[in-house]
């Protein structure tokens, strides 16, 4: 889930929560209009502030239930990730920010815990009830979800959300000292702000530490393992023993002049323009006013297409057409070189680069594809060509050491189907899993760079699997 995603789930779930807060605020109005006249103002304020205090607790309770019990489902029945700080490695290994988000959103939301309890109880101004309570607010969570199968108990969400409740009572702290001796004391701001300190630093040091790495990481590496223990593995390849070698290659993205060729060349002309995260989106209109939306990708793929034009589904290109569309490319010079050319059925046309892997010299792959109306004119034209350069060659597993990684449980459970379940991912005691095929393949990592990595293959208990793993050492 990104950012968005949980900024517009957070709305959501905010209504109700404001819905009750408004109405315990309505009654501590009435309460303090109609019921306490004859109490001291001084006293009557404190008194309403803490009620004001115990509205907001309330809600943030409320909150806090809609994220992680209320609406969540019934598939994860019994499931536990015991492994500590597996959230963070496995961040680390993907270099995921999306990864990452969630570990730090799990320490924000119990960091109000922290100031809430010793505001309301005086009880809580020590630290040792305090973290009583949230330790055990987190346990109650985790072993609901776990026996309702709303969720999976994980240690790294007790930790996590520790964190918070220990970060917000460090933060009640920090202001209390300020109130107190009416000025910032250093060595108070210090000692209160420890643990966000340290761990932005250890964030830092992982950026320095990422960004001296030669190349990127996999998203296919994850942290945890499988239990392979009493699983039949079992394979009637003939694996080779051999090191061996393979290349590493760079995306190279050119993509910064389509802009200004496509309305050179096309006739076109800009109406405006936003950008998202590195995406571009672009209005554009031709000389007889229709309009077309231009997409570039930060990825270094690109789409042109007329927005109210709606191509015949059942009308295949004529000669005419192959001949013009041939000519619109040559003029474009987007290819560059030989491509496979194909027509499709709706009369689309592509040209093809495929992938050459395992060559040492650069190279060229993907697809340029271009959709003519019955007059010539273009109403699509989509590109998601990439230049590979080489790089190096790396020392890589050989198939026998592939396999001996599956046996370990040293590879990531992909969900090769939306059909398949968890569940059906989940190998357990008893399974048999049979590898009929460990082929080399390429895949991108987080820098760009074009990794070596093996697509294992086989049957789970009969169904269709299979894997993949980082090749190189």
């Amino acid at each position: 889930m990104g950012v968005t995603e949980i900024i517009n789930n957070i709305q959501s779930l905010m209504l109700p929560v404001m819905i009750i807060i408004g109405v315990e605020f309505l009654l501590i109005a009435f309460y303090y209009f109609f019921y306490n006249k004859k109490e001291p103002s001084v006293r009557k304020r404190n008194h309403v502030k803490k009620l004001m205090l115990g509205a907001l607790f309330i809600g943030y309770i409320v909150f806090v239930c809609e994220l992680t019990i209320i609406g969540r489902g019934s598939s994860h029945f019994l499931q536990m990730n015991l492994q500590p700080f597996s959230g963070y490695i496995d961040a680390w290994k993907k270099y995921s920010l999306r990864d990452l988000q969630n570990c730090i959103f799990n320490i924000l939301m119990f960091v109000p815990l922290g100031v809430f309890l010793p505001l309301l109880f005086p009880k809580f101004k020590l630290f040792k009830w305090l973290f009583l309570v949230v330790v055990s607010a987190t346990l109650s969570i985790e072993t609901y979800q776990t026996l309702t199968g709303a969720g999976i108990f994980e240690l790294d969400d007790l930790i996590n959300n520790s964190i918070g409740g220990v970060i917000g009572y460090q933060l009640y702290r920090l202001v209390a000292s300020i109130v107190q001796h009416k000025k910032v004391k250093i060595k108070s701001l210090l000692g209160h702000l420890a643990i966000p300190l340290i761990m932005g630093l250890i964030f830092v040091g992982m950026m320095i530490v990422y960004n001296q790495q030669e190349f990127g990481h996999l998203a296919i590496n994850a942290y945890t393992k499988s239990n392979m223990s009493d699983v039949d593995v079992s394979t009637s390849l003939d694996l080779s023993t051999a090191p061996t070698v393979a290349p590493v290659y760079k995306k190279i993205m050119k993509n910064d002049e389509v802009e200004t060729l496509l309305q050179k060349k096309l006739g076109l002309s800009v109406t405006s323009t936003t950008e998202n995260r590195g995406d571009r989106e672009i209005l554009l209109a031709d000389n007889a006013g229709n309009p077309y939306t231009l997409f570039i990708s930060s990825q270094g793929n690109w789409s042109l297409t007329e927005n109210l034009y709606t191509p015949d589904q059942t009308t295949a290109a004529g000669q005419d057409s192959v001949n013009k569309a041939k000519a619109i490319m040559d003029e474009l010079a987007l290819l560059p070189q030989e491509a496979e050319f194909t027509v499709w059925e709706n009369g689309e046309l592509e040209w093809t680069l495929p992938d050459r892997a395992n060559i040492n010299k650069d190279y060229w792959l993907g697809e340029v594809s271009l959709g003519l109306k019955p007059d010539g004119d273009v109403y699509s034209l989509s590109s998601n060509l990439r230049n590979h350069q080489f790089i190096a060659e790396v020392n890589i597993l050989s198939p026998t050491e592939v396999y001996e990684r599956i046996k370990n449980g040293e590879f990531s459970q992909i969900k090769y189907n939306a059909l398949v379940t968890d569940e059906e991912l989940t190998i357990k005691k008893g399974d048999q899993l049979s590898i009929e095929l460990i082929e080399l393949t390429h895949m991108y990592d987080t820098k760009g760079f074009y990794q070596p990595v093996y697509n294992v293959s086989g049957t789970l208990n009969g169904k269709s699997w299979f894997t993949l793993i980082q090749a190189r050492k």
